[in-house]
């Protein structure tokens, strides 16, 4: 037994029972992935909605977690029934339940539900209270990965040595990776084949059991003393203002939405983290993984192409996302010490290199490069998932350790949500990026003529743009 923990420790590093609530919160919304084939498989066949259109819509259910800051002042500041923590993960439990209830009727067209509004704002809507869950959830785990690592040695009482603690926090948050990969691994390719076999209403109705693993880590929680801060109004206020807007913004189709809801989100943000206080280092590597997680992608539209041109069904689908998962699990077990002991611009630089020679074989696949070699195309998507996959959960590991360790006492939902507030930010930056992507090279169901040169341009700037800022701010980095 002693030599098994041993291998154990040997293998995921240090770990405690009480990393235990934080992990399955991280299960959770890894598990949450069950729907992303059939939920592409349903768009495409029963929802009239454009890649345009849905990258609008990914854009609105992000900006929820460019409002982290104010569901972080909630956990800091105020208790609801004397919890700080255990009380958020019930709610969000409720949250994520009644979302997935409602697409599971649009997925069924019971009448009621269908009666609430037009297809594309009942998914807008029904994807956005489920996102609410998630990011109240999240803020809380966040929270409780900081403040589960231990600032004593429990058995002199001598504070540690801040290097000791430093492993710890980067531990803490590789492991919270690992357990969001880990479900993955479970889920990805079984709710493609379970999606082929049993329908899509099957895999909905399977992803109802997910707010379970939120409400067993409420249940498992161990209550520990935690300093409460006073509202910050500039936060909690500005926050809800803010919402508002975005809100009516949104209600009223005012033009450009969208880029003010960008552009006003990130004024915000920046406002806020300079009122809080914000090192040379932290602004230097935020602003660098801001820009690598804000290039644009080509949106839905190389999928459509994938099922429609290449024949990738429900099954392969999910084996693609198998092995995707499978893999980028593997990755964070084989570079577990690079990521967390390089500096960040070193990780981004070489992530984005390995990244944009990787994404060449779907851009082969589309000019027939398999077929000039001999090679099916389903053998080429396996090897580049393959070979790309252990790289993609990476990124985000050196800037939650930097966040973690300058967290103020007190304030650590709030330090923690301000800063992934912009990190999702970016990805909201980068789903505008598709919009416009989009615009420029249309792609409509069956018609692919534009896809090679919507490529081509996504692949260019995910390339240039990281590397160029990464040697713009080096010289701020030594």
């Amino acid at each position: 037994m002693e030599k098994a923990l041993r291998t154990l420790k040997a293998f995921f590093g240090g770990i405690r029972l009480e990393y235990l609530p934080v992990l399955l919160v991280y299960f959770a919304y890894g598990a949450a992935g069950i729907t992303s084939v059939a939920a592409t498989f349903w768009i495409k066949k029963h929802l009239n909605l454009g890649p345009e259109a849905l990258a609008a819509i990914s854009f609105w259910i992000a900006v929820p977690w460019t409002m982290k800051m104010v569901f972080g002042q909630f956990a800091d500041s105020i208790r609801i029934l004397g919890s700080a923590r255990r009380i958020y993960l019930v709610i969000g439990a409720l949250l994520i339940a009644a979302g997935q209830f409602t697409i599971l009727g649009m997925v069924l067209e019971w009448p009621l539900v269908m009666s609430l509004g037009t297809p594309g704002n009942l998914l807008l809507v029904a994807t956005l209270i489920s996102v609410l869950g998630f990011v109240l959830q999240d803020v809380v785990a966040d929270a409780m990965s900081a403040e589960v690592v231990r600032k004593e040695d429990p058995r002199t009482g001598e504070p540690r040595a801040q290097k000791e603690i430093d492993a710890e926090i980067g531990q803490v948050q590789w492991l919270g990776r690992v357990a969001i990969m880990t479900a993955s691994v479970l889920v990805a390719g079984a709710g493609g084949w379970l999606a082929k076999a049993y329908g899509y209403a099957f895999v909905y109705q399977l992803a109802l059991g997910i707010p379970a693993l939120s409400l067993l880590a409420a249940a498992v929680v161990k209550p520990i003393p935690l300093p409460r801060s006073s509202l910050n109004w500039w936060i909690l206020g500005g926050g809800l203002l803010f919402a508002g807007f975005a809100t009516g913004l949104k209600i009223l189709t005012i033009p450009y939405a969208e880029e003010i809801v960008f552009m006003a989100s990130l004024a915000v943000l920046v406002m806020l983290l300079g009122k809080l206080g914000i090192t040379k280092a932290l602004v230097v590597s935020a602003a660098i993984l801001f820009v690598f997680r804000a290039t644009p992608g080509t949106g839905a539209g190389t999928s459509w192409w994938m099922i429609d041109v290449l024949g990738f069904d429900e099954n392969f689908q999910g084996w693609l996302a198998q092995i995707g998962t499978v893999l980028g699990l593997a990755g964070l077990f084989i570079f577990r010490k690079f990521v967390t002991e390089k500096p960040i611009h070193v990780t981004l630089a070489w992530l984005t290199v390995i990244g944009a020679i990787l994404y060449l074989p779907t851009i082969g696949l589309y000019y027939g490069v398999h077929q000039m070699i001999g090679l099916p195309a389903k053998i080429v998507a396996l090897a580049d998932t393959a070979v790309s996959a252990p790289f993609g959960a990476l990124s985000m590991v050196p800037l939650l350790m930097l966040i973690a360790r300058s967290a103020p006492a007190g304030q650590v939902a709030t330090w923690f949500a301000l800063m992934a507030s912009l990190m999702n930010l970016a990805l909201s930056g980068g789903e505008l990026g598709t919009i416009y992507m989009n615009r420029i090279f249309p792609i409509e169901r069956g018609h692919y003529e534009n896809l090679g040169a919507l490529l081509l341009s996504v692949w260019s700037v995910s390339l240039v743009a990281p590397l160029a800022v990464i040697l713009l701010f080096k010289k701020h980095l030594k």
